[in-house]
């Protein structure tokens, strides 16, 4: 599992920040955008750092980070919130100044407490999700989205071409996207966004709005608001309802959503899509020996920003780091097919290793890269995001009762909980579900007044025979041991095929781990007491 250290990084030596808020939007000197993001520690409460804007699918609110390096594993602030909304025009826009300090204190901070947020009034509570988090689930999953969001017409240079014929949505993709996220989820959101009337008008919202403001305020000289920074807006439609699973802290009666894991209620205009990309090829064999390119580099996966970085070179083989999932669920879910018209020739003979070039089996991770736009001449190899997952309505996410359980076990055993949610490592048949989508897996701590223990559940959305583990640490253990004990546990699990491996089990001795099975019988209450039963003995 990459991971991704943000550089340049303001805090000691492993000292903990944890990621609070986010503040605007602006234009660097360059004219490149970024973002500035709060962070906040014991010792030095609130600090703001900039980081390019394309680095915002990365990042969460909650996260905690170490000598700039967050970890997937480490459970986040908040625990799991369920509720629907009539539609998503029904909320109240205000700004962060505007919420109980028990939820989020600014200090006074004006260029935080005046981003927007949505209030939604749903089960007897007050969701206020920030405008930010609203926009990044729904459209940024990428960090080249996340550039062409603040283009004006940026979406149609990411199409080629689009009409529908004989209830078919022909769909070209430019060579802009990605090679690597040329996928079919990505296909099916990006289509989405493009022929959705509403979906198009919600995202071009974003930058009418962020120039409207800056016209407004500086008339002849736009950029010079830019360069301050803007709060986000968008022009919500009538459209819904809308389901959302979120990770959130609550105090009284409000709940200040943290992340949105997952979102439904979407109608996709189309039900069958035929795509192509530029990279999209026949593949034709032929016994020819097979050329391999050697080229130096790290063959470690962990990546450190550039922060220093102008622009990102132009590759449309870049890296592509795996982070928390955002499920998007569509009520009708189109089948989406690929066109190949041109031919790749492959070679299956004797491998042929050449010392120059790039490479393609041999070719290591490189170690520095940035999530500047992109341009030819860029002086740092890029860095993109995959986040998406496009799922059908009528599928579980798989982790749904399980949230229900935790929070039951909150309400009424009054336990501490942060949560997050990874991806099942990659590898096995396991790994993916049968709709197509990356299996996913909860990691929740839980205090009580006496011990630390945490919880790993693992999506069924299948009824997958696999029990939840709870590790309870023998001795004060270091975070650090306590993730890469969990990393193994997962590893172990896929390469047994979705079961958990018992050597992998033993080796874990600095921990007691106990298996919790499932039972179709138990209610949200019987489950969590039984839960309640392990943690508290």
């Amino acid at each position: 599992m990459a991971t991704l250290t943000l550089r340049s990084w303001p805090f000691p030596e492993n000292h903990e920040a944890e990621l609070v808020w986010f503040g605007s939007p602006f234009m660097d000197h360059k004219g490149n955008w970024r973002i500035r993001v709060a962070f906040k520690t014991s010792v030095e409460g609130i600090k703001v750092v900039s980081y390019p804007w394309g680095t915002i699918p990365f990042l969460r609110i909650g996260q905690i980070y170490s000598n700039g390096t967050y970890d997937q594993i480490t459970p986040m602030s908040g625990s799991a919130f369920h509720f629907t909304i009539d539609a998503l025009n029904h909320g109240t826009l205000t700004n962060g100044f505007k919420l109980p300090k028990r939820l989020i204190d600014f200090g006074k901070n004006p260029e935080l407490g005046l981003q927007n947020i949505i209030q939604y009034q749903a089960n007897g509570l007050t969701y206020c999700i920030p405008v930010i988090e609203l926009i990044r689930a729904l459209f940024i999953n990428s960090r080249y989205l996340a550039y062409y969001l603040l283009q004006p017409h940026g979406l149609d240079l990411l199409i080629d071409n689009s009409y529908s014929l004989a209830g078919t949505l022909h769909f070209d993709l430019s060579n802009r996207v990605p090679a690597k996220l040329a996928t079919e989820s990505n296909v099916r959101h990006l289509s989405w966004i493009y022929t959705d009337p509403m979906i198009r008008s919600l995202w071009d919202s974003v930058y009418q709005s962020l120039f409207s403001h800056a016209v407004k305020n500086s008339p002849y000289n736009p950029s010079a608001t830019l360069k301050k920074g803007v709060p986000l807006t968008i022009d919500l439609p009538p459209l819904g309802p809308i389901e959302m699973h979120t990770r959130g802290v609550q105090f009284i009666d409000y709940v200040l959503v943290k992340e949105i894991i997952a979102i439904g209620g979407f109608q996709h205009p189309s039900n069958e899509i035929l795509f192509w990309h530029p990279s999209k090829k026949r593949r034709e064999w032929s016994s020819g020996d097979k050329t391999i390119r050697m080229i130096p580099g790290s063959k470690n996966t962990d990546y450190v920003l550039n922060d220093q970085s102008d622009n990102a070179k132009e590759d449309l083989n870049q890296d592509v780091v795996e982070t928390s999932p955002t499920i998007m669920q569509f009520a009708n879910y189109p089948v989406v097919e690929t066109r190949r018209p041109s031919v790749r020739h492959s070679n299956t003979g004797n491998e042929v290793i050449v010392s120059t070039g790039r490479g393609g089996k041999h070719t290591a991770a490189s170690e520095e890269v940035s999530t500047q736009d992109s341009m030819v001449g860029g002086d740092t190899p890029p860095i993109d995001f995959q986040t998406l997952e496009t799922i059908p309505a009528s599928d579980a996410i798989g982790l749904e009762p399980f949230f229900q359980m935790i929070e039951m076990l909150k309400k009424t055993f009054q336990v501490k909980v942060r949560m997050s949610v990874v991806r099942v490592p990659p590898g096995k048949r396991f790994s993916v579900c049968m709709n197509g989508a990356r299996r996913t897996c909860a990691i929740v701590q839980v205090t009580t007044e006496i011990t630390t223990s945490y919880i790993v559940e693992v999506a069924r959305p299948d009824d997958w025979s696999i029990s939840t583990l709870i590790l309870r640490p023998r001795n004060q253990l270091s975070y650090r041991i306590i993730e890469r004990n969990i990393k193994q546990l997962l590893d172990g699990l896929v390469q047994k095929g979705g079961h958990w491996d018992q050597s992998v089990l033993n080796q874990c001795d600095t921990m007691n781990i106990e298996k919790l099975k499932h039972y179709q019988s138990d209610t949200i209450l019987e489950w969590a007491s039984r839960l309640a039963g392990k943690l508290m003995m």
